[in-house]
């Protein structure tokens, strides 16, 4: 006899396989092939997950089309079966399936499209937070800028890409022109992807990206700096901050 444990690891193995004959001994008949009762768990995983995944990446959907989005689909499940009841978190490793999947094609800006996709849908479950007051910083002296840490907002997340994804992005929402044509050339895009009433993208220089992507890893201000003026020769941090603080992208600021 089969452990309830064994018996529940083969079962949750044959939703995903395509033969599960070692688990058919174990299901009752009863009218019904032990065969066909799992294909109706294993049908059902299937399309829930494929639905699930659609959802969260609507532009992949429409880029690869149904019949391609569903084999991705099932190659991913795989390859990386949901471990969470949530399954908003199914399309966690989507972006590195298809980078993967796709390196050294022509398809490979897919994966930059899907990263850009799943920035937005986490951006839509994270907690809120009121944006930093721009009068916090009147009464830190000059000398103290160095060490500050700028904390960016919860809902907020950052893309960097070397294809023009937010363009790419906007041409296959569903009230776009289904003409348009995008050249891959035309990257790369720096984006800030935030929810403030609804999930909005925001294209930035790459100085301001690189200050951003420091503040992101917990610099201080000081060496945040130093990315960027690496990134930007002419970067101009105060305007930088002005921008950031206008787009309400930082939750707090601390001294060292």
């Amino acid at each position: 006899m089969l452990s309830l444990r064994d018996l529940q690891q083969r079962f949750a193995a044959g939703l995903s396989e395509s033969a599960a004959e070692p688990l058919t001994e174990w299901i009752r008949a009863d009218g019904i092939p032990p065969s066909a009762r799992l294909a109706i768990y294993r049908n059902n995983l299937h399309a829930g997950f494929i639905k699930t995944l659609g959802l969260e990446f609507p532009v992949i959907h429409r880029l690869v089309g149904e019949d391609y989005f569903r084999q991705l689909s099932l190659a991913f499940l795989g390859c990386h079966p949901s471990r969470s009841g949530d399954i908003h978190h199914v399309g966690g490793a989507f972006p590195s399936f298809l980078s993967e999947r796709f390196v050294g094609t022509e398809y490979f800006y897919l994966a930059d499209v899907a990263r850009l996709e799943w920035a937005c849908q986490e951006c839509l479950v994270a907690e809120d937070s009121e944006p930093l007051d721009p009068q916090t910083l009147r009464g830190i002296p000059a000398d103290a800028y160095g060490g500050l840490r700028f904390t960016l907002r919860p809902a907020c997340r950052l893309v960097h890409s070397v294809f023009p994804v937010m363009r790419i992005w906007e041409v296959n929402q569903p009230d776009a022109a289904s003409d348009r044509i995008v050249d891959l050339r035309s990257g790369p895009d720096y984006l800030i992807a935030m929810r403030n009433s609804r999930v909005e993208l925001c294209r930035v220089s790459a100085g301001d990206f690189e200050l951003l992507s420091g503040f992101s890893e917990g610099d201080s201000l000081g060496r945040a700096l130093e990315a960027a003026l690496a990134t930007d020769p002419q970067f101009d941090l105060a305007a930088a901050l002005r921008r950031c603080i206008g787009l309400g992208v930082f939750a707090q600021v601390t001294p060292q």
